[in-house]
């Protein structure tokens, strides 16, 4: 199993510097352009952008971003913090996996996500597992807790017919009055060319 030789910590057991800890959110892999298929211009458009803004908030002194670690948009953003890791442009730069519940790779279909995945969990500083496979909150708390752990957003949204948990991250942010950064896939034709 992944997460045997990686410590995993509780919600209550981490600590982070809140004006400095930025948190993603966006779509599972079916609602993105091209079902998040990197090999489409469309796709690359996105991940240029959330590479912008994750630079951008690294100029404002972010240096910690939290990922919910979910297949689609959770991965890519995490993606992107993993080449800034590996950039000497970036010093100080940490990555934090937030899982919803410890056997959350089970959910990750493709073997390419599964790898992504678990590469993320080696880098990161720190795992914490917020709940349990039981819980039927367990994405909300997840959610809640990169929220209560943060000071900015960057979200990667389309409008749906029905709510999502991207749009209620979103929501918690705004209750929460985080700094945030909206990607909105529907406005923006760039991430739909082929």
């Amino acid at each position: 199993m992944v997460l045997d030789s990686i410590e995993i910590i509780s919600a209550e057991e981490f600590y982070t510097e809140k004006a400095s800890t930025c948190c993603f959110t966006g779509h599972r892999r079916r609602d993105l352009p091209f079902g998040g298929d990197i090999s489409k211009q469309g796709v690359k458009n996105l991940i240029s952008t959330i590479h912008l803004l994750c630079h951008e908030a690294y100029g404002r002194g972010i240096r910690t971003f939290i990922t919910g670690m979910a297949e689609g948009s959770d991965l890519i953003c995490g993606s992107v913090i993993m080449d800034m890791m590996h950039s000497e442009d970036h010093p100080g730069i940490e990555l934090i996996c937030a899982l919803p519940y410890k056997d959350q790779i089970r959910e990750i279909k493709l073997p390419k996500d599964r790898y992504i995945y678990s590469l993320l969990l080696k880098m990161a500083s720190a795992v914490v597992v917020t709940g349990d496979i039981g819980d039927s909150g367990r994405y909300r708390r997840r959610n809640q807790f990169m929220v209560n752990n943060s000071s900015e957003l960057i979200a990667i949204y389309k409008e749906k017919q029905r709510g999502s948990g991207t749009l209620q991250t979103i929501n918690m942010a705004r209750h929460r009055e985080l700094d945030i950064h909206i990607i909105e896939l529907d406005r923006n034709p760039q991430f739909y060319c082929e």
